[in-house]
């Protein structure tokens, strides 16, 4: 006779795993808007729109806490194994992963707030199409990563990293592109530099989705390419 307990319990971490991944995918969908935010501030030069998501980036932060905590408390009340357990410490890693393109996210504001506020715009200017562009292929890798996770599809997940080529070619074609106005006028330098950090940025969120998306592999198959993926760059 099945034991009634057995059956609460795996309902109980069924629900708790539920709740786990919904929050993360929570998280992500807030993330992706303040990736998009802060691209739209420092195009437009919107004091507000940065502003905005420097605010918010302290419930990135708390989301980041919470769900490291209740991952957490899953495993040791639950005890999960094998694929439950898997999912339960992806998670986890999962929203760190968020978090530090959160980062990255305000790192821009910050500089579109001070673009707004008189910092030079002719480097902004003449890489907004790289940054337009890196921004939606970065916004993308981060939305199916997500999408994702909560679909538990994993050649969604792997279509993600195999963009990240893509989106390192516009990065180099920016700093090319920037490089030569930096040696035409030099009154552009400081804000030059602080366009190629905002590049830099875009790219970092791209690796870090790139991340995501690995995890989510992780969760399908228990193969860590991480570290695979390691021993392929030694190799070479």
């Amino acid at each position: 006779m099945p034991d009634p307990l057995e059956g609460h319990t795996a309902k109980a971490l069924d629900g708790a795993l539920a709740e786990l991944r919904l929050r993360a995918v929570s998280m992500g969908g807030l993330v992706i808007d303040q990736v998009s935010t802060s691209i739209r501030a420092l195009l437009e030069g919107d004091a507000t729109l940065a502003q905005l998501v420097i605010s918010r980036e302290a419930r990135v932060n708390d989301l980041e806490r919470t769900v490291d905590r209740d991952a957490f408390e899953l495993i040791a009340l639950h005890q999960p194994v094998a694929g439950d357990l898997r999912m339960a410490k992806a998670v986890s890693r999962i929203t760190v992963e968020l978090e530090r393109a959160g980062d990255e996210s305000k790192k821009i504001a910050k500089f579109a707030a001070r673009l707004a506020t008189g910092e030079p715009q002719g480097p902004v200017h003449a890489v907004a199409r790289y940054l337009r562009h890196m921004a939606t292929l970065t916004t993308g890798m981060l939305r199916d990563a997500v999408r994702a996770l909560d679909e538990a599809d994993s050649p969604m997940a792997q279509s993600v990293t195999a963009r990240d080529s893509e989106l390192d070619a516009e990065f180099a074609a920016a700093l090319r592109q920037l490089l030569t106005l930096a040696m035409q006028d030099q009154r552009f330098l400081g804000a030059t530099i602080d366009t190629v950090f905002a590049l830099k940025g875009l790219e970092r969120i791209g690796d870090h989705a790139k991340n995501i998306a690995e995890q989510v592999v992780f969760v399908a198959s228990g193969e860590d390419v991480r570290h695979r993926r390691k021993r392929v760059t030694s190799d070479e």
